[in-house]
């Protein structure tokens, strides 16, 4: 049953109820006492000073405010709420939350389907977010509305980096999922072209896969980045090591969307320069197996390293010999028992003419 109620901002409000309820919850309305009788299918005549009209969908209170009737509506709570994300008023939000827990993924019908989650993250609004995931909002399930899109693809889709990235961090796991038309968290990042900074590294650190990953058409996110002239976006991924060569659907590579002439020449020479580059690359490592599979071993800085402590340690142990002293043995330690303490060559023959004489009985 609807309310029939003019519901407008008007000049007329009742100080006492403001003050009880907020006025933020309220929007007023002024219609003539005349009118009273059409003012709801609840409500066919006023009677007293304050009747309370309430329905499924909102709530009014009547009051006979002089020749009139001022009309309080206020808002049900999963409109309260929204409302409260979008003026980014994290202590309401804190409020209305604590006191209906049951609204607390409120999805919007008439938008899809996007959770109070999805509001925030569009949004950008990182507070209330947080705020939001630690009261439980994803704790059952990751949020998606009618085209199978989270939060962190609306993040995404909206250029909100910072929200992404928290996003992204928090729920690893959504990062490969895919909306309707099977575009992922990084092409909707890459078409943006606000992630370069911190999300599309985050995203590919998290689940380098999806580099690879293309759409319904084909395309992988170097044809989307290509296709919005995003420039930053296009070298990143190819330093991640992203295949300039992919054909889409249509046969199609990344090159052939390029946004403009200039973007197009600008692609090519980073696609030359990261060729060359993992072109060298390859040379060094057939070097470096030939050269291993030869007998031949590459001298680096530790190795030199390594040798001029060699030759101290062999020019200390010269002059050890020089004086006298025992040549060190192979992997000698003084604490190892491998190699005796004492001199063991001719030891029969030292100690027998080292022996003093027993002394006799004289007998």
């Amino acid at each position: 049953m609807g309310t029939g109620l003019p519901v407008g901002i008007g000049p007329r409000t009742h100080p006492e109820v403001m003050e009880l309820f907020g006025g933020n919850l309220f929007e007023t309305a002024d219609v003539p006492e005349t009118g009273a009788s059409g003012i709801s299918d609840a409500v066919s005549v006023v009677i007293s000073v304050v009747a309370i009209v309430i329905t499924s969908s909102t709530s009014a209170l009547v009051l006979k405010e002089g020749t009139g009737l001022a009309i309080i509506v206020w808002i049900d709570v999963p409109r309260r709420l929204r409302r409260a994300i979008l003026l980014n008023d994290l202590s309401l939000v804190k409020r209305i939350v604590r006191n209906n827990p049951t609204y607390l993924r409120n999805p919007d019908f008439d938008d899809k389907s996007n959770t109070s989650l999805h509001l925030a993250a569009k949004l950008g609004f990182t507070q209330i977010s947080e705020f939001l995931i630690e009261a439980g909002h994803e704790s059952e399930f990751i949020s998606r509305n009618n085209d199978w899109e989270t939060p962190l693809m609306l993040a995404a889709i909206a250029g909100k980096e910072d929200m992404g990235v928290i996003l992204a961090k928090r729920f690893p796991e959504c990062i490969p999922w895919q909306n309707k038309m099977g575009v992922d968290a990084l092409m909707l990042s890459c078409k943006s072209g606000s992630g370069t900074l911190h999300l599309i590294p985050t995203l590919l650190n998290k689940h380098m896969a999806i580099l690879a990953t293309h759409d319904i058409d084909g395309n992988t996110a170097l044809h989307h980045a290509s296709a919005a002239g995003e420039l930053k976006a296009l070298r990143m991924l190819l330093q991640y090591g992203a295949n300039p060569l992919a054909q889409n659907a249509f046969h199609w590579t990344p090159v052939h969307y390029s946004a403009t002439p200039a973007a197009e020449a600008y692609f090519k020479t980073l696609i030359i320069e990261f060729e060359k580059k993992k072109a060298e690359g390859q040379r060094e490592m057939r070097e470096r197996e030939r050269q291993r599979n030869a007998g031949v071993r590459l001298v680096t800085n530790e190795d030199a390293i390594a040798s001029m402590k060699g030759d101290r340690h062999r020019a200390r142990d010269d002059a050890a010999i020089a004086l006298g002293l025992p040549a060190p043995g192979l992997d000698w330690s003084p604490v190892e028992r491998r190699r005796a303490m004492t001199p063991t060559e001719g030891r029969t023959g030292w100690l027998t003419d080292a022996a003093r004489p027993r002394a006799g009985s004289g007998g």
